[in-house]
């Protein structure tokens, strides 16, 4: 599995007799429709830009800010403390932090001892964090539908520049995310054990964890670059074939969506079946004709109610997604039904095509930092790849 170098090497403890000693200079955070709340800033003390999102998530700020599915964003915590404990390498779920900066209302500084504090990990990447906002107000502001581009920066600017330069960002739908989150070059995880089965995994933006949930099920995986096409796929000769999770707009991705079109024809003509997980959802969807469109605040958390129509079973997952696939016509013209759906908006979780090879879910049963109350689907995959 791919290592992480460029965090790791701060891992340890300081040294008997050395403290780490936080910076912080006073800070805001506006956005384009001209909110602008004052802070501290810790951590880096650069400036950030990108959409503002938030998320209900009580842990996990190690995952977080590391998952590729954040780029371009700024993550605000409606948790009310964040930093009350440090962070190990091996929660990390890629190479770097992906978020452009965080914002909390109470930032503490965990002890001394092995792994990262919250701020070292930040400001070793390069990226603020705001303290001392009122994020509960922030969040409802959000959920109301306010204007999403922001910037945090330094006290120094008045409100009126502070909101300029947020409307001046970069939309981050317009952006390419997945080819700065993926890999370049194709690669192999080995799988924890005896080899059960081979699986290529489509890279747009994958974490660390969703690789251990399959490897630990004993699939060896090749990982490909996100500009794979159906040829490199089948060249590998899976067993299963699954598209990862990943950030940005899916209905961009013009030969993404082509190429899982032929992936998901062969599958259903008998081909490797097909798991998608999060973008790897979405573009099976498109590849079907279907639509997604940007939710109005996203789902991001460990505490979403989704229902599974088969079993009428409900699992509280971990979601991290801008986007959702439309429920319209056109899924069942494909042969596509919905398998999940999610409790608290109805939206759609899953799907599952009538020929039984392919099969789609929303959130992250890998549910890195939690909960895992839906990773059987893995289970469910590994026995379909035996057929």
């Amino acid at each position: 599995m791919q290592t992480i170098p460029d965090l790791e090497q701060h891992s340890e403890a300081p040294t008997a007799g050395q403290r780490w000693v936080p910076r912080s200079a006073p800070g805001l955070v506006a956005l384009e429709g001209g909110r602008v709340q004052r802070g501290v800033l810790r951590g880096h003390l650069g400036p950030a830009e990108g959409d503002l999102i938030f998320t209900t998530a009580a842990t996990g700020w190690g995952e977080i800010l590391t998952d590729p599915s954040y780029a371009g964003q700024i993550v605000v915590l409606t948790h009310p403390m964040a930093g009350n404990y440090r962070i190990a390498p091996s929660e990390l779920e890629s190479s770097r932090v992906q978020a452009r900066g965080l914002i909390c209302s109470r930032l503490v500084t965990a002890p001394n001892g092995p792994g990262l504090a919250l701020e070292e990990l930040t400001r070793d990447a390069g990226i603020p964090i705001l303290t001392g906002v009122d994020t509960r107000a922030l969040t409802l502001e959000l959920r109301r539908g306010i204007a999403r581009r922001a910037v945090v920066r330094d006290g120094e600017a008045t409100d009126e520049e502070a909101v300029a330069e947020a409307a001046a960002t970069r939309p981050w739908s317009t952006i390419d995310h997945v080819s700065s989150v993926a890999t370049r070059d194709r690669y192999t995880v080995p799988p924890a054990g005896i080899r059960v089965a081979r699986a290529t995994l489509i890279d747009y933006g994958v974490k660390r964890s969703l690789l251990a949930a399959l490897a630990d099920r004993g699939l060896e995986i090749t990982v490909l670059p996100p500009d794979a096409d159906a040829g490199d796929v089948s060249g590998t000769q899976p067993d299963l074939v699954v598209l990862s999770p990943g950030p940005g707009d899916p209905s961009r991705m013009a030969h993404q969506i082509a190429v899982v079109g032929s992936i998901a024809r062969e599958a259903i003509d008998g081909g490797p079946p097909v798991l998608g997980i999060c973008l790897g959802h979405q573009l099976l969807a498109l590849a079907a004709g279907a639509q997604t469109a940007r939710l109005a605040v996203g789902h991001h958390g460990g505490n979403h109610a989704v229902l599974e129509d088969s079993t009428q079973r409900v699992d509280i997952g971990a979601h991290n997604h801008e986007v959702a696939v439309v429920d319209g016509p056109a899924l069942g013209a494909a042969g596509y039904a919905i398998s999940h759906r999610d409790l608290n908006d109805g939206t759609v979780e899953g799907l599952v095509h009538a020929g039984g090879r392919i099969a789609s879910v929303q959130f992250h049963p890998e549910g890195a930092p939690g909960p895992i109350d839906a990773a059987r689907i893995f289970d469910v995959a590994v026995a379909g790849a035996h057929r």
